[in-house]
């Protein structure tokens, strides 16, 4: 089954969820600014990112080390998904 990039907006909590695998292989949750989590496998590797507080980020662009992006495997469809 070909992967596909799954986006999420929640807005009663304002946050936006990006997933490059499953989410039900998330077993880490991982902080690495106020804005942005990193959401990982039982092995470690990052399968998605949990931006929150969005309307506060107007002013201020996320960023996310490209290291830890450049570690996935290329995704060649996109769904997204708001709710």
């Amino acid at each position: 089954m070909e992967k596909k990039l799954r986006i999420f907006y929640f807005k009663e909590t304002d946050s936006m969820d990006i997933w490059f695998d499953d989410p039900e292989k998330e077993q880490i949750c991982e902080e690495i600014d106020d804005a942005v989590l990193l959401k990982k496998d039982k092995d470690g590797n990052v399968i998605g990112i949990e931006i929150i507080s969005i309307a506060s980020l107007t002013k201020k662009p996320v960023e996310i080390p490209v290291s830890i992006l450049a570690a996935l495997k290329p995704v060649s469809k996109i769904a997204a998904t708001v709710g």
